[in-house]
């Protein structure tokens, strides 16, 4: 009985002797973890834009060929779609289509997501302003190619 006594006091001390949760540190992994969620959503939404852009752009090519939506930086600095789709180092990613025709066929901007998309109904998805042209400046961050 005395044995058991012992037993009983000695985990009652260890138990009180333990640190409590908030001194462990979850309370940092909890906001490690989710810096972590937000980097990968962060990764899926710039996955998710180029996708929405490469089928954009896939629809808008009226004139056959292979589609390309190419990435470009905002600014008057930069680039304007024409001079996009006209370099070779470009071409030169896709083997198959490197020595074919290119040329722009159009210009989007494909807007982040204010909230995460869930897929549920009647929540709006990417937007996307087509602009008609094959222009620069700040506005379009994706160019749509078309290879001959």
């Amino acid at each position: 009985m005395k044995f058991l006594a012992l037993i009983t006091l000695s985990l009652v001390i260890t138990c009180f002797a333990l640190p409590a949760i908030d001194e462990l540190g979850f309370e940092e992994v909890d906001k490690e973890q989710v810096r972590t969620k937000r980097e990968i959503a962060g990764v899926t939404n710039s996955l998710n834009d180029h996708q929405t852009a490469q089928a954009v752009c896939t629809a808008l090519n009226t004139g056959g060929g292979w589609t390309f939506a190419v990435k470009r930086s905002c600014g008057s600095q930069y680039a304007d779609c024409d001079a996009v789709c006209a370099l070779q180092s470009v071409h030169d990613q896709d083997a198959q289509t490197a020595d074919r025709t290119w040329s722009c066929i159009n210009s989007l901007h494909v807007y982040d997501l204010k909230e995460p998309f869930t897929g549920n109904t009647y929540k709006l998805a990417y937007k996307v302003y087509r602009y008609n042209s094959c222009g620069g400046g700040c506005g379009p961050n994706f160019c749509c190619c078309r290879a001959i």
